[in-house]
């Protein structure tokens, strides 16, 4: 019980701050690139959910599952499908999010290192225009995807069990958002805090992380990390005479201290915190993943 008690509040000790979470498309929640165990369970089933605070008071609660399996000591593998309850000034929206699926080749080097590979895709579950109850488009806050079908690349490197170094690239392969939200549709002057989204286009993102893991003793990790994300490029959206016009600020990096608490139990289940404060954000992010306050939970059955 004392140690679920101070996983709890180094969560909350983190979230106290203004947090951006990962501010990207999903891949630092992904697999190896999120958090690395090394475990002989051959299935594993996670449930979770993320709160978050974000644009405009804009509040968001985001489940998800996953499924992972592990056919040999090399490679394993994993499916995960997300959704999104949005509430704020301008509505509330529920809705499916991402299908994403991953393969991750593990080895060790000669000195005894890890190193793991990870593939994977993104595949939208909707097109990103959900409407209020007065059938107003929404801005990309409210959505529970961003509309784009990605692919996903990273590495992970763990140093005697104690460093961790991950890179990672997520590119949108295809744009399927079909977003039609312009702020000036609105009559309520803080919808001016949103970007204009209409037929939205998203770049790429690069990841890289390190992190430490503190083991205080065989069921019972900490690991605080410093995450950051480049979006490669200015996003687009189409003004009402058709003509793509650049996101001024939407280009940049985001840096995020983050915390990372897991609580393993004797029947091989485990219950992991995860919350992030940012040290610097990109100017504008119309994509929606602005964030004044992140906690994710999650319990992981394997067997």
């Amino acid at each position: 019980m004392k140690y679920l008690i101070v996983l709890a509040l180094s969560a909350l000790t983190v979230t106290q701050g203004y947090a951006q979470g990962c501010s990207d498309a999903g891949f630092c929640s992904l697999g190896v690139l999120k958090n690395y165990t090394e475990s002989p369970a051959r299935h594993t089933l996670s449930i979770g959910s993320s709160y978050g605070l974000g644009e405009g008071s804009t509040s968001t609660i985001n489940p998800y599952l996953e499924y992972g399996v592990k056919p040999n000591e090399h490679f394993s593998y994993s499916a995960k499908i997300t959704a999104t309850y949005a509430t704020g000034f301008l509505g509330s929206v529920f809705d499916a999010g991402d299908l994403y699926g991953n393969v991750t080749y593990s080895s060790k080097t000669a000195s005894g290192n890890t190193v793991n590979f990870i593939g994977g895709i993104k595949i939208p579950l909707t097109s990103s225009n959900d409407k209020n109850s007065a059938g107003m488009p929404l801005s990309l806050d409210y959505q529970s995807s961003i509309g784009t079908y990605d692919v996903i690349g990273g590495v992970n490197y763990i140093v005697h069990q104690t460093w961790e170094f991950d890179a990672g690239l997520q590119v949108p392969v295809y744009q399927h958002n079909k977003s039609t939200f312009f702020p000036d549709d609105y009559t309520d002057p803080r919808t001016a805090k949103f970007a204009p989204t209409n037929n939205f286009r998203r770049n790429s993102d690069v990841l890289g992380r390190v992190g430490y893991y503190i083991r205080l003793n065989s069921s019972f990790m900490l690991k605080p990390n410093v995450l950051g994300v480049y979006h490669l490029g200015r996003d687009t959206y189409e003004d009402r005479s058709g003509v793509r016009q650049a996101i001024d600020g939407s280009k940049g990096i985001t840096i995020n201290g983050a915390l990372t608490a897991v609580k393993t139990f004797r029947n091989k289940s485990s219950l992991e915190i995860i919350a992030a404060t940012p040290f610097a954000v990109r100017r504008i992010r119309p994509d929606g993943l602005t964030r004044d306050l992140v906690v994710n939970l999650q319990y992981s059955i394997a067997w």
